[in-house]
């Protein structure tokens, strides 16, 4: 079963840490004997640098993608044909036109 308090993973010890036992500080997960033992030790995360450092990955990731595919030979090597427009017949149901309505004569001057 899961514990349902489950928060986050100690930035010390890399176990898990329930809400009773947190302390978030620095931008990290500690538990309360971790965070007194080594907590001091972890600066700031500088945020320029998680940003930086998660587009990173995400790039790497596309481009061994992108190597699989050529590799398996999916991508094209010749230039995309120009998609074909296709008109939908307009069905007779629809060429049918409805029977004029009465209306009102109109009222001479």
């Amino acid at each position: 079963m899961v514990d349902e308090r489950f928060i986050d993973m100690c930035a010390v010890c890399k176990q898990g840490v329930t809400k009773t036992m947190m302390i978030y500080k620095n931008g990290r997960v500690f538990h309360q004997r971790c965070f007194e033992t080594k907590g001091n030790m972890f600066p700031p995360i500088n945020q320029e640098i998680a940003q930086l450092s998660a587009r990173t990955r995400i790039e790497l990731v596309e481009m061994k993608n992108l190597k699989v595919r050529s590799d398996a030979g999916l991508l094209r090597k010749t230039k995309p044909s120009k998609k074909k427009v296709s008109r939908k017949k307009a069905s007779k149901k629809s060429r049918i036109t409805k029977k004029p309505s009465k209306s009102k004569p109109r009222k001479k001057r």
